[in-house]
This record gives C-alpha cells, structure tokens and sequence, in this order.
C-alpha cells in the first residue's frame, strides 16, 4: 500500500480530525512510499525502534509519538538520534495519543472493558468508559485486572466491599478520580497515580486502582495491529517493550 493511502485509512479510521490533542496525530516522520511491513507499539523509544529496524518494518505506529506541544524546538538529544535513525532506516512513524484511547473498536479503554466482560457499556469523559460488571468482591476484581494487564496493581481501596460497576481511563488520569466518584461508580481504573489520589478514595468512598500508564496502553496498539491485518491486508506485529511503568 502507498504510504499516502496508509495514512489516509488510518486518519479516517481513527477520526483524528475529532480530537484536540497534545500532539500531532498521525504521521510525524516520513520513511519509504511503498507500506509492506508495519508494527505496533506503545512508545517510539529507542528499543522499539530498533526493535522495528530490526524486523524491516517499513511502518511504526505508536502510542506516545515524538512531538508534544510544550517540547523545546530544538533537535539535539535522545529526539535528533531517534529522529535520524528513523530517516535512516527509511521507517515511517505514525502516533495516534487520544485517538487510540477513544476507539470504540480498538482503544485502550472500550478494548479493554469489552475483554473484561462489562456490560452497559457509556462514555466516560472523552476518552474513557464505564460499564457495569457482574457484583464481585474488590479484591478479586483487583486480582482479575492484575491477570489481564499482565502487571501488579497500586490501589486504595476506599468503597464497598462488593462492587458492580467502574469506570477506566488508561494512561495518566487518576486527576478524574473525583470525577468517577460523582458519577457513582464503585471503581475508577487508570494507569499512574499520584499522592492525592490515596486521600481522595477514601474521602469520596470510591475504590481506585492504578494498573500502569504503559500496561494499560498496550491494549489499543495490539488491537489495532489486528485491524491492519485483517482490514488492511498487511503483515502487522505488536512491538512487546517492556515497561513497568
């Protein structure tokens, strides 16, 4: 597939033009015409994209891309190495940051709640969502989202003992904890945490769980290679780097 088409489906797909982000969505460095080889990934480090030099990628699309709107102009460091070895290796890279939480086919969030079995399932901020989930005692709620995300929970466990709906923004939005707890949910999922979040579970009677900002963003990359396979008819992999936060 020309690189030009490539990008065309995949803005379309993900509805770039509905969002206003912190970054740039779509293609941020430009590599070879013709799109054979493409794989996923959460971020555009140096692993993965040495990891994606070495399968002869000729597509990267990544979570957290290399361009954010309060980064220094200047291209020296870690960001002019990257962006040299791309152009270099002829590797196009694409990023797609709110675009691939809100999906409702292949984000994080609703990717997520729909593996996880929930019903009922309704927006939750703009990206995020909440749904209901068959009554279960929090501490084996926590131990079946340790299982799916393949990574150990931080949690304050401020509500009930017996939980029946929650609601999930991955990444870094425990700030919305509050948010949940207006919305009557029983649990507010998200990957990072901070200091404040421990007083205001308890104070607001709502459980919070943070299952990592990177674990909890590797499910829109994985489903979204699917996608590409399946729909696209290109050879798509889920570039696995390891991060534990």
């Amino acid at each position: 597939m020309e690189l030009v088409e490539f990008e065309k489906q995949l803005n379309t797909y993900l509805a770039v033009e509905l969002f206003q982000d912190y970054c740039p969505n779509g293609l941020q460095v430009e590599g070879r015409k013709e799109i054979q080889k493409v794989a996923t990934a959460v971020s555009a480090n140096e692993q993965t994209l040495q990891a994606a030099a070495k399968r002869n990628i000729d597509a990267l699309i990544v979570h957290h891309g290399l361009f954010w709107n309060r980064d220094p102009y200047p291209l020296v460091g870690s960001k002019m190495r990257k962006i040299k070895y791309l152009v270099d290796c002829g590797i196009s890279l694409f990023a797609y940051h709110l675009p691939l939480d809100a999906h409702r086919e292949v984000g994080n969030n609703w990717g997520a709640a729909r593996q996880l079995g929930w019903s009922a399932l309704d927006e939750f901020t703009e990206i995020g969502v909440r749904g209901e989930v068959s009554p279960i005692p929090i501490k084996a709620f926590v131990a079946e989202l340790e299982s799916f995300y393949d990574h150990s929970a931080a949690f304050a466990l401020g509500g009930s003992e017996m939980i029946a709906s929650a609601a999930l923004i991955s990444g870094g939005a425990y700030k919305e904890l509050s948010r949940a707890a207006k919305a009557g949910v029983d649990c507010f999922i998200t990957g990072n945490f901070d200091e404040p979040a421990w007083s205001v579970a308890y104070e607001e009677g709502i459980h919070f769980i943070a299952m990592g900002h990177s674990a909890t963003e590797r499910v829109g990359p994985l489903a979204l290679a699917d996608y590409i396979q399946s729909d696209l008819k290109l050879s798509c992999e889920f570039l696995d780097i390891p991060n534990p936060f």
